[in-house]
């Protein structure tokens, strides 16, 4: 994890604190939807909590997560058993793709 600076240290303990999960990934994994979702709430709140139900704990691991933050502009402040918490650092590249 990166060392956080004043704010982004603030914006951390906020949503450590804060007792229910923005995002809860459930059965259906990271789909589409899902991503949009944790997308759209990072631009508008620069922090959320996120939340692996136990339906979603075998498709979806510390490292998918890990890498859709990386791929939205985004970094885990923190990590406490199934509880991420995103933070926004940089405009994202991240674009989704089209399925025919």
């Amino acid at each position: 994890m990166k060392k956080l600076g004043g704010a982004l240290k603030e914006l951390k303990k906020r949503k450590v604190a804060q007792h229910r999960a923005d995002i809860n990934i459930g059965k259906r994994g990271l789909d589409k939807a899902v991503v949009e979702e944790i997308k759209r709430r990072l631009d508008i709140e620069k922090a959320i909590k996120i939340r692996l139900l136990k339906s979603a704990r075998a498709k979806v691991s510390e490292k998918d997560i890990e890498n859709l933050a990386k791929e939205i502009g985004a970094i885990i402040a923190d990590s406490r058993g199934y509880t991420f918490i995103l933070i926004k650092t940089k405009k994202s590249n991240y674009r989704v793709k089209k399925v025919n």
